[in-house]
């Protein structure tokens, strides 16, 4: 059985995202994994909206990226998004790699932490909710 749920996110680097040099400006690249995020959620049918009805808050506590070669102007890019960690936080490997090259661009992670509704407590075991979806969507995938 795959023990990994990936979802991947094509997409073109817009202008408003460049600098002169038609560069994609580093600040960008968080969008982009926060919308790929947002895809692999949707895809265990766990969305923000969902852990705000189950009574979580998932803010991020840890961000990592390594710039490995620039994103540019128009260039056709496609960003993964796989899950690594749900039981005791929420954890996501991110990679952006060219689509006519296949060559990697840019890798990151992300890590989230579970925190209760309304009393704002961090919780050290992610809602069951998560983890029955993940098992379910890993389930599907044998």
């Amino acid at each position: 059985m795959d023990n990994n749920i990936s979802v991947n996110l094509d997409l073109e680097v817009p202008f408003f995202d460049v600098d002169s040099y038609r560069i994609a400006w580093h600040g960008s690249y968080v969008k982009y994994l926060e919308i790929a995020r947002c895809k692999l959620l949707e895809h265990i049918n766990y969305t923000y909206d969902d852990m705000e009805r189950s009574g979580y808050f998932f803010p991020i506590v840890d961000l990592q990226i390594k710039y490995i070669q620039p994103l540019r102007f128009k260039q056709m890019v496609t960003v993964t998004a796989t899950l690594s960690e749900w039981e005791h936080r929420l954890a996501i490997r991110y990679l952006i790699t060219d689509q006519a090259t296949g060559e990697r661009l840019t890798k990151g992670r992300t890590v989230q932490a579970a925190v209760a509704m309304p009393g704002l407590t961090t919780q050290f075991i992610c809602p069951n909710i998560l983890i029955d979806n993940v098992q379910r969507v890993l389930s599907s995938q044998k």
